[in-house]
């Protein structure tokens, strides 16, 4: 895990890239252990190493090709190094290193065209070819590792994060960014930025660049032609492994524990492999507690294990930090939280950390996809499977119908699915913004066989997990840990997606196949719960009893007016919000909730906005 940035053609932004690094201007988090630059004809590249697989100075990169034509900027990690090397070695390929930055670098020069099919991981990476004055780049198939991108006149500039850029280029705000987060929460949901002109290289995505031109073209999308039934034996043993997989590092491995279903399978399934491991979980005081989850999980393996507690970080200093890693605004305060348990974290010397992004969206977690599911059901006319999966949950049958008709026209006018409209409640003139509603449906034109699983897929590459992997990542690494999701390993994703879709309920369950799966390793409280909460925090604790006046204050000095919002009535809302609400903050109807979220959001944005300009 590491951060790089790269620039081409552009001589000027090279000598100050290279002065800041040397007077040691530039933020080392996300690569500690060493940085080396990189220099040759209009080529420059500063690369930073968070060193996890072969920690001596031989696999420091950049890493050249042995005839020097060559050279790998690479951020992540290959899972399956070990496997590909072999491969390479009966071609008579030779290594230096143990490391797996040459084994990705000698796999794109002796594995062909379709190497990259190969590679199993995560990863962002750029391969410059000074021959042909080309770089090949390439982010990994679901988004875990970031990669920008910023086309000047004369050149391109690629960097994992995009302060450094901000320190080379002076970015503007993007209005249509802005105007999509706080209206509907819309965010990394295409290769769009909160800055005019860069660009995230999205998923799944090979970028070209040649003689001042940028081809970009998808080298990956999800199968899930396949329709077999479970076999949680099969399944189980497809889990493990993977898990085994991530759990390959020449230094400390955590985890992250929240009581939920898929950060306690991966606790529960690496314990086959790692008799001791230490988990770590974060206990707000003022929302919801797992702790009954996780104390479950502990007293049925005895593993060592930390709450960490974060409360005197939560404050208006606290965002801005969080916000100066983040580089965009982000979705909710648990981001917060997070950041801070990383810092702990980091504090104990941990530098891998195993968490459970990825579960809900590969497995069907949401509530809401349970909707999609009986929405299916019924366009299929499986009756039968629909009151059965109705009468299991305890639903109201004909309001589930009722909804269900709402995503079949949402889906023919392709309009949003949330139900969230509190943002315009505060606008001066409600349907001029009405365009800024999320187009969750994307490419899904009508309901079909495959609608279940479509949903799924845009649950991965829209807000949902992508969001969250930002959030992770920036969070992680500000503490210069790399963070690695088992969910996201494709292998295990395309043998989830190979099922059929009555599996993702197994039992009428969410998460049906893992639920079926992991039956006897994890707790029945966790097998059983119900609750589906979020990640621990809570916006109005936040919001009415951390930063209420600082809120107040910068809102009457803002140009959120600027945006539609009518500033009058978004004082008299918070004042009569505060007023109706008690300090713990922790029972909320859904509408309370989308209203505290959407005065995070406008907070968000207007510290990230006085912290930027």
């Amino acid at each position: 895990m590491c951060g790089f940035i790269c620039i081409i053609n552009e001589k000027e932004l090279s000598n100050k890239l290279n002065k800041l690094s040397n007077n040691n201007l530039l933020s080392d988090h996300r690569g500690p252990d060493s940085k080396k630059t990189y220099s040759k004809k209009n080529f420059y590249g500063l690369f930073r190493r968070l060193a996890i697989i072969d920690l001596s100075q031989r696999s420091n990169q950049p890493f050249e090709s042995d005839d020097g034509r060559y050279i790998i900027f690479f951020n992540g990690e290959i899972y399956n190094y070990l496997q590909i090397k072999k491969i390479l070695k009966k071609k008579n390929v030779k290594f230096k290193t143990k490391g797996d930055a040459e084994v990705l670098l000698k796999a794109y020069l002796f594995l062909g065209r379709d190497f990259i099919k190969q590679i199993r991981g995560m990863f962002s990476f750029c391969i410059w070819d000074n021959k042909n004055e080309k770089l090949s780049v390439y982010r990994d198939r679901f988004g875990q590792k970031p990669l920008y991108y910023y086309k000047t006149y004369n050149g391109l500039v690629v960097s994992s994060e995009i302060k450094d850029i901000k320190n080379l280029i002076d970015l503007r705000e993007n209005p249509n960014a802005v105007f999509k987060y706080l209206y509907r929460n819309i965010l990394d949901v295409n290769d769009e930025t909160f800055y005019k002109k860069l660009k995230r290289l999205k998923p799944s995505y090979n970028l070209i660049y040649q003689k001042n031109k940028i081809f970009l073209k998808k080298y990956y999308s999800i199968d899930f032609s396949e329709n077999k039934k479970l076999n949680t034996n099969e399944f189980l043993e497809n889990f493990n492994e993977n898990i085994n997989l991530h759990l390959q590092s020449d230094v400390k491995v955590g985890f992250l524990l929240s009581g939920g279903l898929d950060s306690s399978s991966n606790v529960a399934s690496s314990l086959n492999y790692q008799s001791k491991l230490k988990a770590f979980s974060i206990f707000p005081r003022h929302t919801f507690s797992e702790k009954k989850y996780i104390n479950s999980l502990i007293k049925k393996y005895t593993f060592n294990h930390q709450y960490v507690h974060v409360e005197k970080e939560i404050n208006k200093y606290g965002i801005q930090k969080v916000l100066s890693f983040q580089d965009e605004p982000f979705h909710a305060s648990n981001c917060i939280y997070q950041f801070f348990l990383h810092k702990e974290i980091k504090n104990q010397n941990y530098k891998v950390l195993i968490t459970g992004e990825g579960g809900d969206e590969v497995l069907g977690g949401y509530n809401r996809m349970l909707l999609y599911y009986l929405t299916e059901l019924f366009f299929r006319k499986k009756y039968n499977r629909f009151s059965e999966i109705i009468k299991k949950n305890k639903f109201n049958k004909n309001l589930i119908i009722k909804k269900v008709n709402n995503i079949k026209n949402n889906v023919e006018k392709n309009l949003s699915d949330f139900d969230d409209n509190t943002s315009f409640e505060f606008t001066n003139e409600q349907n001029v913004y009405r365009n800024y509603y999320n187009l969750r449906w994307n490419d899904i034109k009508k309901i079909d066989n495959l609608f279940f699983k479509k949903s799924l897929i845009n649950s991965i590459y829209s807000n949902d997990l992508q969001m969250a992997l930002r959030m992770s990542d920036r969070n992680c690494m500000a503490s210069s840990i790399e963070n690695r999701t088992p969910f996201l390993d494709h292998k295990f994703a395309e043998y989830v997606f190979s099922h059929e879709t009555d599996d993702f309920f197994f039992n009428a369950r969410t998460k049906g196949m893992l639920r079926a799966s992991m039956k006897n390793l994890l707790s029945e409280k966790i097998l059983s719960r119900n609750d589906k909460t979020g990640r621990p925090g809570s916006d109005a604790h936040f919001i009415f009893n951390i930063v209420y006046k600082d809120f107040i204050e910068i809102l009457n000095n803002s140009k959120i007016d600027d945006y539609g919002f009518n500033k009058k009535k978004l004082i008299l809302s918070l004042n009569e919000t505060k007023k109706n609400i008690r300090s713990s903050l922790n029972n909320f109807n859904i509408q309370l909730k989308y209203k505290t979220n959407f005065y995070f959001r406008v907070y968000c944005y207007l510290v990230w906005r006085n912290l930027n300009w």
